[in-house]
């Protein structure tokens, strides 16, 4: 269960709890590497997504 108040979200891995924590968090360290661009994202798969 997520420990943020209001939230209450529930994860099956210990590791989808860790990707959810980042939105709470504001971390987004996943960065397009195209000049210019400056978008930023909490998950790998989305960057790639984007590119």
């Amino acid at each position: 269960v997520c420990p943020v108040a209001g939230c209450n979200k529930h994860f099956s891995t210990s590791g989808h709890a860790r990707r959810h924590s980042r939105i709470h968090a504001a971390l987004r360290p996943f960065e397009c590497p195209h000049d210019g661009c400056g978008a930023t994202f909490t998950r790998r798969d989305n960057c790639t997504q984007h590119q």
